[in-house]
């Protein structure tokens, strides 16, 4: 069963300054994490409990919420700066 992909506010308007073919890529990531949200890089840290899906050059963090078949986008951007 897919899950559903839910952004955060902040997220909804990062995308919205990303150019189009890289804002298409990333819609394609979400589909895909809906499908599989294992598919992701465990963090640690500060971002405990929280996957990153790696599209080159953006990073995806997001939290699963298994009971719900819910993905919580929390943060996207360049991978240079997204985990500060």
């Amino acid at each position: 069963m897919a899950y559903q992909v839910k952004l955060k506010p902040t997220v909804e308007k990062k995308l919205k300054k990303i150019p189009k073919k890289e804002y298409n890529r990333i819609l394609s990531a979400f589909i895909s994490l809906s499908i599989n949200p294992l598919i992701g890089k465990k963090l640690e840290g500060e971002y405990k409990g929280s996957y990153s899906f790696r599209m080159w050059p953006y990073r995806i963090i997001y939290q699963i919420y298994q009971h719900q078949l819910l993905i919580l986008v929390i943060k996207i951007g360049h991978r240079q700066g997204v985990y500060k």
